[in-house]
């Protein structure tokens, strides 16, 4: 029997009310006692006088389905509190994988800058991921959903059009094998191809069956900019008609045109809430984006896969018409000034790596849509962006909405290996980013109230029981980190900077970052509903 005291900490518990001083017992991977003082007990006594005692963090929304074979200790979260991460978000999804369709797969995994293992996709499903993820063990947790890019291109490939009805009866086939597999819901990408070939009425059919599980709908809506509003009123539609939990990824107001209007999309959220939508909302605190550089590209030139989106960059007949709908997109997103590009990967486009498309295009001599052209072209359509396209009041107003979670939309990264790659900081500094600037500097949140959008909140909207609280019998996922020193310390200049102040983070009562340092342990596993509870 392994057991811990820690004495004397300040107990958030993720239940949003007022903190407590406690001491906490930890026995064998679970939550053992919490009283307001304990005689001696245990193997080891911890002093966390002066220190937050809280449920790991879980990060709601998350990319590091691939990053996880690169980085499987995912420091970069480990160092911001967080144990436990939920992946395939976006539509972007490892699983299901359709014999003869691994490569379609791989070619839009690796368009939004996933890394596969070495060895490629040897799985077909979520139990041969979750296999393959476990024998090698995790820093901390990952729970999965279904990418509905993934059940597309696994059914019927990058096609833009409807399924037919033998292709939407094998989607629910493959979703319903990953839900009793394991998944906590699907998610969708409707910005991206293939997602956004998909009509209303194919998601919500899909979302009854997540229903008929108890699992989640996560979506990227359809539009963050310019058709923002009927892109949230599609979410309520879909929950509204599925029966399903929906949760709005990354909520935002993107653009000029939707400034000042964040908390209008918080007003329509909750009416439709008091509708009977069961609908919320997740948000990273930063006024940047970042995404795919093909994002503003045109849908139609997506379809048919990397290969075919290449050659029609490289189409002369086709660059009036791409022209000016990818300038179009670059108005909606602010302009070429506040897109920085990232990593370049070719030699003679590397020296462009974290320069803005205006600087660019002015380097080359041609338009900003002329920019995006030729470089998607010399870079085999694999280069990522930030777009500074977001105001800061928007970010506050959403921020402040106690039931609105808190997700990354990062990736677990090693700072060492991933330095010199553009990257956005939010990989390594959502969470005490939040603690530091917003709670602590500013005062736009209590630090119960921060705590619970980034534990209890989250793993309610996933269905997960015995975690994010901190209760006897809980799983003894647990963060102790300074209140006086939390922050970040990436930046968009440096995001290669793990944040400050987590003193000690355990996974499943086991040690991973223990005095301000990483032990290397690997505790941490792929969760999977219905199969996996507290230790």
């Amino acid at each position: 029997m392994s057991s811990t005291l820690f004495r004397g900490a300040t107990v958030v518990d993720g239940s949003g009310g007022d903190p407590f001083q406690a001491d906490l017992t930890v026995v064998d991977g679970r939550i053992d006692r919490i009283a307001p003082s304990i005689g001696a007990f245990g193997e080891l006594v911890i002093d966390a006088r002066g220190l937050v005692l809280a449920p790991g963090f879980i990060d709601i929304h998350s990319h590091s389905d691939m990053t996880l074979f690169s980085h499987p200790a995912l420091e970069s979260k480990a160092y911001q509190g967080v144990t436990l991460e939920v992946v395939g978000n976006c539509g972007l999804g490892a699983f299901p994988v359709a014999s003869g369709r691994e490569g379609e797969l791989a070619d839009f995994l690796k368009l939004h800058e996933f890394i596969l293992p070495r060895n490629g996709v040897t799985w077909s499903d979520l139990e041969g991921y979750a296999a393959r993820i476990n024998d090698q063990g995790l820093g901390i947790h990952v729970a999965p959903l279904v990418g509905h890019g993934a059940l597309r291109i696994a059914t019927m490939g990058m096609d833009d059009r409807p399924p037919t009805l033998q292709e939407r009866e094998r989607m629910i086939r493959l979703l319903e094998t990953a839900l009793l597999q394991g998944a906590w819901g699907m998610s969708t990408g409707l910005i991206y191809p293939p997602g956004n070939y998909a009509a209303t009425d194919e998601l919500i059919d899909l979302a009854r069956t997540l229903a008929e599980h108890g699992a989640l709908y996560a979506s990227h809506i359809r539009s963050e900019s310019e058709g923002l509003f009927p892109a949230l009123n599609e979410a309520i539609t879909i929950g509204r008609e599925s029966g399903a939990r929906v949760e709005v990824s990354h909520l935002k107001a993107l653009g000029q045109s939707n400034r000042g209007k964040g908390r209008e999309l918080l007003k329509l959220l909750a009416a439709a809430r008091e509708s009977g939508v069961d609908i919320a909302a997740d948000q990273y605190p930063y006024e940047a984006s970042a995404t795919t550089l093909t994002a503003v590209v045109p849908a139609w030139a997506h379809a048919g896969g990397v290969a075919a989106l290449l050659g029609r960059l490289r189409d002369p007949r086709l660059q009036g018409k791409l022209l000016e709908e990818i300038d179009r997109e670059i108005a909606n997103r602010e302009g070429p000034e506040g897109i920085m590009v990232g990593p370049c990967r070719s030699e003679q486009n590397r020296r462009f790596s974290g320069e803005s498309l205006a600087t660019i295009a002015a380097a080359w001599e041609c338009t900003p849509a002329g920019g995006v052209i030729r470089l998607l072209s010399e870079e085999e359509g694999v280069v990522s962006a930030l777009f500074f396209s977001m105001g800061e009041e928007d970010v506050t107003a959403i921020l402040s909405d106690p039931g609105v979670a808190v997700g990354s939309d990062g990736h677990g990264l090693h700072a060492g290996l991933s330095a010199g790659d553009s990257t956005h900081p939010r990989s390594y500094g959502t969470f005490p980013r939040i603690l530091g600037k917003y709670v602590r500097q500013e005062q736009l949140l209590p630090l119960a109230v921060a705590v619970r959008k980034m534990t209890a909140i989250p793993a309610g909207r996933l269905g997960m029981t015995h975690r994010g609280m901190v209760r006897p019998g809980y799983a003894a996922d647990l963060v102790l980190f300074d209140p006086a020193t939390i922050g970040d310390r990436a930046d968009y200049a440096d995001p290669h900077r793990y944040s400050q102040g987590v003193i000690h983070l355990l996974v499943a009562g086991e040690w991973v970052i223990r005095e301000g340092a990483l032990t290397g342990e690997r505790p941490g596993r792929l969760l999977r509903k219905g199969f996996d509870h507290a230790p």
